[in-house]
């Protein structure tokens, strides 16, 4: 069978249309991907034990250390992919799925092992008591440790389609896995009377419905899709698997800086007793929303920046980054706005405990100020990623996080206390829009160079 690449959504509709082709499913499987990120907090909420939340809490960033590394190998692989359907190089296409896929199991079975031998230290550095400790290495080890693999490698699958131009059904073997989720948590925490270690369990079970999906998926369409999962097809190339990592690198960083970051976080919120971790759990789960919502559109649009970015078509590239930093402008500013009004009402939703609800109120109304500024950030990091300027992305993340972040939430920390820790992200990501803004230039600038000198050589 011949085998297709939807040109006409790339190349020929309508900027809006083409953008909401990729960016709706894509929303609707970060919708899902919030929804059971939040059950587990809500299910464990349930059982109004401040301790075991904060269990909850303590573990939930090395979560998140899955996905910074599924976006190291999802991302990259897109990038690479989409650039190449662009330069219509599918063999380029082919080696770079395998190259994509097989390098990420392979880096996540190293992963899981060192996660392994090391979570005592890792947990306690997180801000883990010794009352929380329990439930948060119950929570560790059967979901990253154990479900480790699953979890990366049906990411890295959707990001393969998502690059192909099958946003839809990348989008559906995510959101199953959500909604089992959503369905499996309270059947093993409160039927099973597991508590925490059953929200992991359920996690565990989706995640790997979740690849099963996908691989199913990629059997039905692999006669007719460029995509292969054949072992590093055409030899093991070093080139394509720096291509990828350096490319995905940033989005992985990203999330690593930013679990990182939600580390301290924690440790410093610990300070003022597991009711304040607890409510601090809460408030992570919901700045999710805003995160996941920039993510959506991000990783909607790259297929088709990248796709067009090979292809030479600048002004295409450049009219789906103006749609799409409108939109998320515009998505982001209503998330902020819902959680500063309906902030008590939301955290009661989650933990009826009254210390929980009074410091989870403090803190989201310091912390969601950063949702606009944070917004902007992520997707001109995510636009340079489409075109392959990953250096861009990294230096401005890694200042972000690293330069300004950390030391500025320990500073207000020590001069104004709890509430100072929820301000350091705002206060950080007001400085860094201006550095987002200033990348974003010199990536407009790029492009036009490129014009010129294909204009010239013609």
């Amino acid at each position: 069978m011949a085998k297709e690449v939807n040109k006409e959504v790339f190349e020929v509709l309508p900027v809006p249309q083409a953008v909401s082709r990729f960016v709706i499913p894509s929303l609707a499987s970060m919708l899902i991907t919030i929804i059971y990120s939040l059950a587990d907090t809500f299910f464990v909420g349930m059982l109004n034990n401040p301790s075991q939340l904060a269990g909850l809490t303590v573990a939930f960033p090395y979560y998140q250390f899955l996905n910074a590394f599924a976006s190291l190998w999802g991302i990259g692989t897109n990038s690479v992919m989409s650039r190449a359907l662009g330069e219509k190089n599918y063999d380029k296409v082919s080696r770079v799925s395998s190259h994509g896929f097989w390098g990420a199991l392979i880096f996540m079975a190293i992963i899981c092992a060192l996660f392994f031998i090391f979570e005592k230290p890792l947990l306690y550095a997180a801000g883990a008591s010794d009352q929380s400790f329990v439930s948060a290495s119950s929570y560790m080890m059967i979901v990253f440790v154990i479900g480790g693999i699953p979890t990366v490698l049906s990411i890295v699958i959707s990001n393969l389609l998502r690059a192909e131009g099958h946003a839809k059904i990348a989008s559906r073997g995510l959101m199953l896995g959500g909604l089992l989720n959503c369905i499996l948590d309270p059947i093993f925490i409160f039927g099973a009377d597991m508590g925490v270690a059953g929200a992991a369990i359920a996690t565990l079970i989706s995640n790997c419905v979740s690849l099963i999906f996908f691989i199913i998926v990629y059997i039905r369409i692999k006669e007719t899709s460029y995509i292969t999962l054949t072992p590093f097809k055409g030899g093991l190339s070093w080139k394509l698997l720096k291509d990828i990592v350096l490319v995905g690198l940033p989005s992985g960083c990203l999330t690593v800086l930013g679990a990182t970051g939600c580390i301290i976080q924690t440790s410093l919120y610990s300070l003022y007793g597991d009711a304040a971790v607890a409510g601090w759990g809460v408030v992570n789960r919901i700045s999710f929303i805003s995160i996941y919502t920039v993510h959506g559109v991000g990783q909607g649009v790259l297929p088709l920046i990248g796709y067009n970015y090979g292809a030479k078509n600048f002004n295409r590239v450049r009219a789906v980054n103006k749609y799409a930093i409108g939109l998320t402008e515009i998505l982001s500013c209503i998330i902020m706005v819902l959680s500063l009004i309906f902030s008590a009402a939301i955290v009661r939703v989650f933990i009826n405990d009254a210390d929980t609800i009074q410091a989870g109120v403090i803190i989201m109304r310091h912390y969601m100020l950063s949702t606009p500024f944070m917004a902007i950030i992520l997707l001109v990091s995510t636009l340079c990623q489409a075109v392959g300027k990953w250096q861009y992305s990294l230096i401005m993340l890694a200042i972000r996080q690293l330069i300004f972040n950390i030391p500025i939430t320990f500073l207000l920390n020590g001069l104004f206390g709890m509430k100072g820790v929820a301000s350091g992200q705002p206060t950080t990501d007001v400085i860094c829009l201006f550095g987002a803004l200033f990348v974003f230039y010199l990536l407009n600038k790029n492009m036009k160079k490129e014009e010129a000198y294909i204009l010239k050589k013609q």
